[in-house]
């Protein structure tokens, strides 16, 4: 399809090959990010995704939904994306055969065949596995290197390994880092090590971070306080160990663009295998009941105050933070500092628990 660019091809081939003519956006989130490795960090992945079906509908390659309701539109961040997308009838072909069946492959990519064959893998699987395949027939240093240094090396591209090592190519029994003799290198995590509690609590601000750290008792449910700068979540998310099953709470400013930060990094954590980012609704309500709500020293963004991306929230948080935030006000994580913090007791503390009781509220 001439005039489309790469990511527009890629989706357009998703839906091509899907199965029924309507194609849920989750398939087409897949397909992106898959296609399009840099998507995994991009605080932009969104716009560049809805740019991307625009140039489909325009080339009639799809239709979208003609409504404007919730059930056909995804409002939690901006821009909205269709829940999903029509396919002409028309355009559907029959699956093409994988023409690299016929690659004799290493004795550890035996199950290659089989997977090229009837998983239709993506182009940045089918070229990892032919660099891979290449790799093992050759001579292998004995050092472990870094795996972006690898995926350079392998793929011209630095970050391809990134997301391709959490797929579908590396379940067991597949590819491993340790047939390309390399291994991942975390970005440095800025956290505090509570105690044993299986939960972390990812803070947008340093400051308040090192509070919470400062004042969580060591034998609660939070373990981990880490520190995520916010606009580097999606980045902190991806350096969480692999293994990780613990429950993962947010904290951060009560703002458009805080809000749209912590859903962003909701969709991404779950992406990553990570579980859902929950919102660590008892310092949210501690937030709303010491905090001033301000003006921000730019001009705000506006959204109505039940906007679906407030549906982040436990029920009984969205009301009174769409209003702030409806109003183009904000509070700043910080006015729960340690001050406010000496009011409660950290033993009751639960970071997703109900409303606090009276006598743990502030000013008791």
């Amino acid at each position: 399809m001439t005039g489309l660019s790469p990511l527009a091809r890629h989706l357009a081939t998703a839906v091509t090959a899907h199965r029924t003519a309507r194609i849920p956006l989750g398939v087409l989130r897949t397909a992106a990010h898959t296609a399009d490795l840099s998507l995994a960090g991009d605080p932009d992945a969104r716009r560049r995704i809805a740019g991307a079906l625009d140039e489909l509908a325009t080339a009639g390659v799809i239709r979208k939904p003609a409504t404007t309701t919730r059930a056909a539109w995804d409002h939690t961040l901006q821009p909205p994306l269709p829940n999903w997308v029509q396919r002409p009838t028309a355009q559907r072909r029959p699956t093409a055969v994988p023409t690299a069946v016929s690659t004799t492959w290493h004795a550890r990519l035996a199950w290659a065949a089989a997977f090229v064959a009837t998983e239709r893998p993506t182009d940045h699987e089918l070229a990892l596995l032919h660099a891979a395949n290449r790799y093992l027939a050759g001579h292998q240093p004995p050092e472990i290197v870094p795996m972006r240094e690898r995926s350079w090396e392998l793929l011209h591209e630095e970050k391809a390994l990134d997301a391709l090592s959490r797929g579908r190519l590396f379940a067991l029994n597949r590819l491993t880092l340790a047939d390309l003799r390399c291994e991942r290198i975390p970005l440095p995590l800025v956290q505090w090590q509570i105690g044993e509690g299986p939960a972390a609590l990812l803070v947008e601000n340093h400051t308040t971070a090192h509070s919470l750290a400062c004042w969580l008792p060591a034998d609660g449910t939070v373990g981990t306080v880490m520190w995520t700068g916010g606009s580097q979540l999606p980045q902190i998310l991806a350096s969480m160990p692999a293994d990780w099953s613990g429950p993962l709470y947010y904290y951060g400013d009560l703002d458009l663009r805080g809000i749209e930060i912590a859903a962003d990094g909701d969709h991404h954590a779950q992406a990553l295998g990570l579980g859902p980012l929950t919102p660590a609704s008892s310092l949210y309500r501690l937030l709303l009941n010491v905090g001033a709500p301000i003006k921000p020293r730019t001009r705000a963004r506006i959204i109505a105050a039940d906007h679906a991306i407030l549906n982040w929230f436990p029920p009984d948080l969205r009301t009174p933070i769409g209003v702030i935030i409806a109003a183009g006000l904000r509070i700043p994580q910080e006015a729960t500092g340690r001050s406010q913090l000496v009011n409660l007791d950290p033993k009751d503390f639960d970071p997703c628990g109900a409303p606090a009781s009276p006598q743990c509220s502030p000013g008791r």
